[in-house]
C-alpha cells in the first residue's frame, strides 16, 4: 500500500522539487542514512517529526549497507505521504537496484519478504525511477545527492523524462527518448564529488560522475542565481564539511558508518530568510541500538503526541468554552463521544481521537466520560516555571523570530553551544527584565530539560525545540518577522579532501 501510494504521489512531482520556508522560516536537510534506522529516529527525536512548520529534505541513499533499509525507506515514504509538501525525497546513487545487488538491500528484501519479495522489488525499482533528482529551497539553495559538473543545466534536468532511468549506471536500452547529454547530467547529479582543484574531470574513483572544483561551483551558482549547494554522498568524520569557500556543504547522516566510533552523523537546519545553516552532530547511542521495535515505535509516538498536544494547547480557550457548553452542570466531565467531536471540530485535525483519548486526557471507560481539563494538564505540569503569569520561556517566546540572536548572546564564547553556566547567567539577567524571578536551581533544572541529549551543553536545535514546546498561541498570532542578520554557525569542522565511497 505504501509503495503504491508513494509511487502515485511521486509521479505528480517535478524533477526538481521546489521547497519554500515562507511559512516555516526554517527547513532541515538530512543526508545519507543507509538503512540506519537508529540515526533516523535520532534525527526525529532531536529535531521533531516533520510538519508544515518543520519541513525536511532527505537527500538520497536511504538504503543499502544498514540492516533496516526497508524500514527506513517505508518510514520516509510514509512521512512524505502524511506531510505532503513538507517532506521532500531526493534520489541518491543507491536508489538503484544495480547498486542494491552489491550493497545488500536486495538481499534484505529477499530475507524479510520471502513470498512477496519479487513484487516488492518490482514496485521499489519503479518507485526509484519517480524520485526527484534534487530540491531547490527558496530558489537559493540547491540540494542534490552527489553534485554538479561543468555541463549541469537545470533547465535540461527539469525537462528529462526521469521515469525511463530505472538505473542511472547505464543509459536506457529500450527507449530512445533521451539524449547522451541528459544521461550524463543525471550521472553527475548522483555520483559527483567536490575537489579543491580547479576544473571538472571524470570521477575515476567511483567510475561515474565528476570531480568538480570551486570554479565549477561558482559558475553553476552564478548561472542559476543560487547561493549554495548542499550535497551528501561522502562520509565525513563529523558528519558534515564545508568546501569551496563555504558554497558547498556535505551532509552525511549515518553515524558509525564503517564501525563504532568511525564517524558522527549530522543534519543541517537552514534558518531565517537568509537560510543560515546550523549543523547538528550526533552519534546513535548503545541504548538506541539495543532498543526493541516497540521501544523505537514509542519514540516516534511520543514525538507525534508532543506535536499534537502543542496544537491542542494552542487552542485551549475555544476548547474550554466548547467543553463547558456541553457541561451545563459544571461536573468537569463530558462523554467520550462529545470530547472526540469537540476535539476534531476545534483542533481541526482528522485523527483517531477515540484511540488517542486515553493518551491525552483522563478517561473513565466504564462511565464513558472524560475529565476535559486534563486535556491540558501535561503542559501545565511540564512547565514548572509558569507561576502567576507567563513563564520565563514564554516571555522569551514573544521574541520567537529573534531566537537566533538570543542564542548567540547566551553563547558568550561563540562556540555554538551554550554551557550550563552561560545559560544560568543569561537566565539571571533575562528574568530580571522579564519580571519573572527564577532561582539558580530553577535555571539549572530548565537548562537540563532543554539539553535533550544530556551532553551538558545546549545546541541551537535543542534551544529551538524548547520554544516549540511552550508555544501557547495559535500560529496566526505569531508575533514579529525579524530579519535574521546572523552569520553561519558551523562547529567542529574537520576538512578532508579524501573521498569515501558511499
Amino acid at each position: 500500500m505504501i509503495l503504491h501510494e508513494a509511487r502515485r504521489y511521486l509521479q505528480l512531482q517535478p524533477n526538481i522539487s521546489p521547497a519554500s520556508t515562507a511559512f516555516s522560516k526554517q527547513i532541515t536537510v538530512v543526508g545519507d542514512l543507509h538503512g540506519k534506522l537508529d540515526d533516523l529516529l535520532t534525527v526525529f527525536y532531536k529535531n521533531g517529526l516533520p510538519s508544515r512548520d518543520n519541513p525536511y529534505v532527505f537527500n538520497g541513499d536511504f538504503v543499502d549497507r544498514g540492516i533496516h533499509s526497508i524500514e527506513v525507506l517505508l518510514l520516509l515514504l510514509s512521512c512524505m505521504l502524511v506531510w505532503q509538501g513538507a517532506v521532500f525525497l531526493n534520489r541518491g546513487n543507491h536508489e538503484d537496484f544495480n547498486v542494491n545487488l552489491r550493497y545488500g538491500f536486495l538481499k534484505e528484501i529477499m530475507f524479510k519478504y520471502t513470498k512477496q519479495a519479487a513484487k516488492i522489488v518490482q514496485l521499489t525499482e519503479e518507485l526509484y525511477s519517480w524520485l526527484p533528482f534534487a530540491t531547490l529551497i527558496d530558489n537559493k539553495v540547491f540540494v542534490v545527492h552527489g553534485g554538479v559538473s561543468s555541463i549541469t543545466d537545470l533547465k535540461v534536468i527539469a525537462n528529462i523524462d526521469r521515469h525511463q532511468f530505472v538505473t542511472v549506471l547505464q543509459p536506457p536500452v529500450h527507449t530512445g527518448g533521451y539524449s547522451a547529454n541528459e544521461w550524463r547530467q543525471l550521472v553527475d547529479l548522483l555520483w559527483s564529488d567536490p575537489r579543491p582543484q580547479l576544473g571538472c574531470r571524470p570521477n575515476e574513483m567511483r567510475g561515474g560522475g565528476s570531480f568538480f572544483g570551486p570554479d565549477v561551483t561558482r559558475a553553476f551558482l552564478r548561472r542559476h542565481k543560487l547561493d549554495s549547494i548542499i550535497r551528501s554522498h561522502e562520509c565525513k568524520p563529523d558528519g558534515f564539511e564545508f568546501t569551496h569557500d563555504g558554497k558547498v556543504l556535505t551532509i552525511f547522516s549515518a553515524s558509525n558508518y564503517y564501525d563504532i566510533g568511525s564517524n558522527r552523523g549530522a543534519y543541517v537546519k537552514l534558518v531565517g530568510p537568509r537560510l543560515v545553516p546550523h549543523t547538528v552532530m550526533y552519534v546513535s547511542t548503545a541504548q538506541t541500538r539495543k532498543a526493541t521495535i516497540q521501544q523505537r515505535s514509542g519514540y516516534i509516538e511520543h514525538s507525534a503526541l508532543r506535536e499534537l498536544k502543542q496544537h491542542i494547547y494552542a487552542r485551549q480557550t475555544p476548547l474550554r468554552e466548547e467543553f463547558k457548553k456541553h457541561d451545563p452542570e459544571n461536573t468537569g466531565s463530558v462523554s467520550i463521544t462529545e470530547w472526540c467531536t469537540i476535539m476534531e471540530n476545534i483542533v481541526g485535525l482528522h485523527v483517531t481521537w477515540r484511540i488517542l483519548c486515553p493518551k491525552i486526557a483522563h478517561c473513565d471507560m466504564m462511565k464513558g466520560s472524560v475529565q476535559y481539563e486534563t486535556t491540558f494538564e501535561e503542559y501545565s505540569l511540564t512547565n514548572n516555571f509558569a507561576q502567576n503569569g507567563p513563564s520565563f520561556l514564554e516571555s522569551l517566546y514573544k521574541n520567537k523570530d529573534s531566537l537566533e540572536t538570543i542564542f548567540r548572546i547566551m553563547d558568550k564564547d561563540g562556540s555554538g553551544l551554550i554551557s550550563m553556566e552561560e545559560f544560568k547567567d543569561a537566565c539571571d539577567l533575562l528574568s530580571q527584565h522579564a519580571n519573572t524571578p527564577m532561582s539558580a536551581d530553577q535555571a539549572e533544572e530548565l537548562a537540563r530539560s532543554i539539553d535533550i541529549n544530556k551532553d551538558g551543553f545546549i545546541d541551537f536545535n535543542e534551544f529551538l525545540e524548547a520554544f516549540r514546546l511552550v508555544d501557547k498561541r495559535p500560529p496566526s498570532s505569531a508575533l514579529g518577522n525579524a530579519d535574521d542578520e546572523s552569520s553561519r554557525c558551523c562547529n567542529g569542522i574537520k576538512p578532508s579532501d579524501e573521498a569515501d565511497e558511499t
